[in-house]
């Protein structure tokens, strides 16, 4: 009959729209093949598979209330990282551990076209920053250089942003720009990454937006907390810019 769906079988079949409603494939884990178990519409950690979730290490309290760190036992209220040193950074929060296979999903993201795992990477992050309070009011992101958005194609950190700032109910506002590029930053103590980054980025909004800044909290989106270095110094751009605070939430780190 006209208009009715072909048979599910066959070499260029069609497939049923109302069929696929009502009647819809197991969910698939985000990061592999597999069935996750979870239902649509569930949390984002529903459609993660048991082999993906005991691969991807969550980072979980005690934490150091600054870069977000795993502390031991109860542990003090910082890392020796932070103890003892000023910072522009007011807090970082990120999802898992930078082991190998965190390492993996980021590459895929960043580098080889898999720029779907914006959806559940974005999620994950909007969970860990709900967790903070108070909410912050805007969501930024960390900005590439031109030359590197153009190799690239896409920049990870905003495609994140867009869907933590969609979950949190807070706009979206590009507040910095990349304004030189740098080399590599893997090899280097975290001092000699400042260093290398000073002068690399700036305000990117109009004088209009500039204005509002003051007494604003700001959250800062990237993909991957190391030293801190990267996300240190965009906070310094934006505290003399006077806003209020300047948080930040990684997938990783």
């Amino acid at each position: 009959m006209r208009g009715s769906c072909a048979q599910a079988s066959g070499e260029g079949e069609e497939r049923c729209p109302l069929w696929e409603h009502l009647f819809p494939p197991p969910p698939t884990c985000w990061f592999c093949s597999s069935p996750a178990g979870g239902r649509f519409g569930s949390g984002v950690w529903e459609r993660v598979c048991a082999g993906c979730r005991r691969r991807l290490v969550r980072i979980v309290p005690p934490l150091c209330r600054r870069c977000g760190k795993s502390l031991s036992g109860q542990g003090p209220a910082l890392c020796g990282d932070c103890e003892g040193r000023a910072g522009h950074l007011d807090q970082n929060r990120s999802v898992v551990r930078y082991n190998d296979f965190a390492r993996e999903i980021v590459a895929l993201f960043k580098y080889r076209g898999r720029e779907r795992l914006a959806r559940p990477l974005g999620r994950m992050m909007a969970e860990e920053a709900c967790k903070m309070v108070p909410l912050p009011d805007w969501v930024t992101f960390v900005p590439l250089h031109p030359s590197r958005l153009k190799d690239r194609g896409f920049n990870q950190a905003e495609l994140l942003a867009r869907i933590v700032s969609a979950h949190l109910n807070r706009p979206l506002v590009p507040l910095l720009k990349r304004i030189r590029p740098t080399e590599p930053q893997s090899q280097k103590s975290r001092r000699e990454r400042l260093v290398a980054l000073r002068g690399a980025f700036a305000p990117a909004a109009d004088r209009k937006i500039l204005g509002k800044m003051a007494g604003v909290r700001v959250l800062i989106v990237d993909d991957v907390y190391t030293t801190g270095s990267t996300l240190e110094e965009c906070a310094r751009i934006l505290k003399e810019e006077r806003v209020k605070s300047v948080v930040s939430v990684t997938f990783a780190r």
